[in-house]
């Protein structure tokens, strides 16, 4: 059963979260389009009210746990990659009553071409994982420099303290997933040169050399090891399950896709599921469901929507069902769906 609910018309929306305020959940949403608006849509009610004081072009939106009505964005990545202004900025929501709710807008660090932001660390101490899609270009398809990750300690006013570079060399950066294990927590960032993984000390250390463009970590294959689910190449054309070998990754299972932009993988009624968004093509979101057929791992495949090209997803899991809110770029809406298995 997919249940779909459309809470919101936004004109090139691409990024999506949750946060929580005064003890309820909002969907946090915006769009890559200058001056493109941003939504705080209440789960519950689904009201809808714009925030106001961003600039658009807005590429991650980052609650911050310990602080009420705040967050981390990055703006001005504008299409088509025009985003040599692109930063990083603190934001602060100065009330919620009202159709339009302003916020404060202050820049933490002016990075151009960062693309992903992850938050590390612990209040008062955070710690900021920003990775750069290039370090310049002189016209759309120019790739010729890489971009790079870096690390920016923050006070408990969330200003930067010190800034290190922790990986260069890294050609169209596009992933970003933080890890739980059980040895602690690792920020995960991809491109054309592979995977690695970033401890908490801002260590850093090579995973695998597949050109990945974003990926989760999730056990598919039910051995208690966590295999690597990505789109590759860049913006890529397949979805693979990969699972460590010895020194290297061996392919478990593939399908195709078209412009790969999101995946997830998690459980949804005890069952791992695979979600993954193109937004080329049919410009399809579809579950998948790994199983074993002959000693080989196979997919089948449920339509969750089609033509909406999703550029990026937040999924929930709620007892048996798994909850998905999009940001469905091909058709200009803020989406939520219901699956259960």
């Amino acid at each position: 059963m997919i249940i779909k609910e459309k809470l919101a018309v936004l004109p090139m929306g691409y990024c999506i979260n949750l946060i929580k305020i005064r003890g309820r959940q909002y969907c946090i949403t915006a769009s890559e389009d200058r001056d493109g608006e941003m939504l705080l849509i209440d789960t519950q009610t689904k009201n809808v009210q714009k925030v106001a004081g961003l600039a658009g072009g807005v590429m991650s939106v980052l609650p911050i746990p310990e602080r009420e009505g705040e967050f981390l964005a990055i703006q001005r990545f504008y299409p088509v990659f025009d985003s040599k202004e692109a930063e990083i900025v603190h934001c602060r929501l100065e009330r919620l009553e009202g159709e339009v709710l302003p916020a404060s807008v202050r820049t933490v660090a002016k990075l151009p071409y960062v693309h992903r932001i992850a938050l590390t660390g612990s209040p008062g101490a955070r710690k900021l994982v920003a990775a750069t899609l290039c370090q310049s270009k002189e016209y759309t398809d120019d790739w010729s420099q890489p971009g790079a990750v870096y690390e920016y300690c923050l006070n408990e006013n969330l200003e930067v303290l010190d800034r290190k570079v922790l990986l260069e060399g890294i050609h169209k950066n596009h992933g970003m997933f933080q890890y739980q294990k059980a040895n602690g927590t690792y920020v995960l960032v991809s491109g054309t040169e592979g995977v690695w993984a970033i401890d908490a000390q801002g260590g850093t250390r090579k995973l695998c050399g597949e050109p990945v463009s974003d990926l989760c970590m999730f056990d598919v294959d039910g051995d208690d090891r966590d295999e690597m689910v990505c789109i590759t190449p860049f913006h890529g054309d397949t979805l693979k399950v990969l699972k460590k070998s010895g020194d290297g990754w061996d392919t478990l299972t593939e399908e195709k896709l078209d412009f790969g932009h999101a995946v997830w993988c998690g459980l949804c009624g005890g069952t791992p599921v695979i979600l993954a968004c193109s937004r080329g093509g049919e410009r399809n979101t579809v579950l998948y469901r790994p199983f074993w057929n002959g000693g080989r791992l196979n997919m089948d495949s449920i339509h969750v929507d089609l033509d909406v090209g999703a550029s990026n997803i937040l999924v929930q899991q709620q007892g048996d069902a798994v909850v998905l809110y999009a940001a469905n770029h091909g058709r200009n809406e803020t989406a939520r769906y219901t699956i259960q298995l």
